[in-house]
């Protein structure tokens, strides 16, 4: 196989290569991104005025969220129909939590999270980390009457693991094309030039040295000179 076929094979397989990883790629950032969204989805909301009881089975760090946008649907006797809201800045809010004993929970300011989904978009502004799972109470007031909470997980959709594998994959896939098409256009400019541009043919003149005609004359023997040969 000539060197001219392995590196046509060679870019060839940097071509193939690139695009199964983007789409590879794309495939868990499109994953990553529908679980974030239902993560964000599935958050308990709570509007101003109400007490909430909340069931948490799992142990871990949760986070308290003010929403400037979405919509909440009917709690009873709290909020006995679907809305809509929207607001331009977040509205100030004064959250407790208590467990069903009506032991405080230990909850601290924290901005570090936010989420912007189609349907939903808020920022942290608490967290707190429940040590036994259980039932608890949650009690928000905000001079906002439309304003709505939403407590849950990290909803941070830059922090879902398939989104972050996803993007690294597509990052390095555009590496790959980047690559494969430079060697494409520097391979096709080098067979270019050679086309351009042929080589001399060198033609090499041999002279025979030696006739291939013999000057020596050869003939049978002669009876005379058979009868003079002795015999053994």
């Amino acid at each position: 196989m000539s060197d001219a076929t392995t590196k046509v094979r060679s870019v060839k397989w940097w071509w193939i290569s690139a695009v199964v990883v983007f789409a590879i790629g794309m495939t868990l950032a499109l994953i990553g991104v529908q679980r974030d969204q239902q993560l964000i989805n599935d958050l308990v909301r709570t509007p101003s005025g109400c007490i909430s009881t909340i069931d948490i089975s799992a142990t871990g760090r949760y986070y308290i969220y003010v929403e400037t946008k979405g919509t909440i649907t009917n709690l009873g006797p709290c909020n006995n129909d679907d809305r809509n809201y929207q607001f331009d800045a977040a509205p100030e809010v004064a959250v407790a939590l208590q467990t069903g004993d009506g032991t405080d929970v230990d909850v601290r300011s924290d901005d570090s999270i936010e989420y912007e989904a189609p349907d939903f978009v808020g920022q942290s502004v608490s967290t707190f980390v429940i040590s036994e799972p259980g039932t608890f109470t949650l009690m928000m007031q905000s001079n906002e009457p439309n304003a709505v909470i939403a407590i849950g997980r990290n909803a941070s959709m830059t922090d879902g693991a398939l989104l972050i594998i996803g993007a690294s994959l597509v990052l390095s896939a555009l590496v790959l094309l980047i690559l494969a098409i430079i060697t494409t256009r520097v391979k096709r400019r080098a067979r270019r030039n050679v086309a351009l541009n042929p080589r001399p043919e060198v033609y090499v003149t041999y002279q025979s040295t030696s006739d291939s005609r013999t000057s020596d004359q050869w003939a049978p023997p002669r009876p005379e000179d058979r009868a003079g040969q002795s015999r053994n």
